[in-house]
C-alpha cells in the first residue's frame, strides 16, 4: 500500500480552473462597459462646457460604482479525495464545502449546454459547463458557475474524470457491465 505522499499516488486536489478564452465575446463585455464609457464621455463634456473640476464627478461616481457593485468572489472549484473514499467539492474561498460525495453515490460527469445568442447579431455559439451528476434526489453540481467554451469544457472534463477515476470512481455507464464481466471471470474460475 503506498502513502498518500509517494511519488506515484493519485493527486488529492484537482483545481477546476475553466474560464471563457481570451477575446471570447460571450461574457457580455460591451453593456459591462457602459458606465464607463458613458462617465468619461459625460467627464469630457462637463470639462468643455462647464469646469475641469466638476468633469470629475462622474468618474468619481464610475469610481464608486465599481467599488460597490464589485463582489467578492467565492473562487474556483476545488474537487478533493478524502480518506474515507468520498470527494470534496469546496471553493477556494469558503470554508464550508459545497458537496461531500461518496464515490458510489457519482454517477457521472457530464456537459451541461446552452445556446448564447450573440448580441451583436452573429450566429448562436454554444456555451458549456460540466455537471458532476449524483443520485437522487440530489441535483447536479455545476461547474464553473458560468458556461464555458466548448473546447475548455471539453478539457476540464477530461481533467476531472481521470482524477476521479484515480481515486475509484466508475462512471454509471460501465458499472453494470464492469459487474458482469467480474461474475463471468468467478464461474470460469470455478
Amino acid at each position: 500500500m503506498t502513502s498518500p505522499d509517494a511519488p506515484d499516488a493519485p493527486p488529492r486536489e484537482l483545481v477546476v480552473d475553466a474560464k471563457p478564452a481570451p477575446g471570447d465575446s460571450s461574457d457580455g463585455g460591451g453593456s459591462a462597459m457602459a458606465p464607463f464609457a458613458l462617465s468619461a464621455i459625460s467627464a469630457g463634456v462637463l470639462a468643455k462646457m462647464v469646469s475641469p473640476t466638476v468633469a470629475l464627478v462622474p468618474l468619481a461616481a464610475a469610481l464608486v460604482y465599481v467599488l460597490v457593485g464589485r463582489k467578492a468572489g467565492k473562487g474556483r472549484f476545488v474537487l478533493r479525495a478524502g480518506d474515507d473514499g468520498g470527494i470534496e467539492v469546496r471553493r477556494e474561498r469558503s470554508k464550508e464545502p459545497v458537496a461531500r460525495i461518496a464515490i458510489a453515490d457519482l454517477l457521472d460527469v457530464t456537459l451541461d449546454r446552452k445556446m448564447h445568442a450573440s448580441g451583436r447579431g452573429g450566429a448562436a455559439a454554444e456555451r458549456v459547463r460540466l455537471a458532476l451528476e449524483r443520485t437522487a434526489p440530489e441535483a447536479p453540481i455545476f461547474m464553473p458557475d458560468e458556461h464555458v467554451t466548448p473546447i475548455e469544457a471539453q478539457e476540464w472534463y477530461g481533467k476531472v474524470r481521470v482524477f476521479l477515476r484515480k481515486h475509484g470512481w466508475v462512471p454509471r455507464s460501465e458499472r453494470g457491465s464492469e459487474s458482469e464481466s467480474e461474475r463471468g471471470r468467478g464461474s470460469a474460475t470455478s
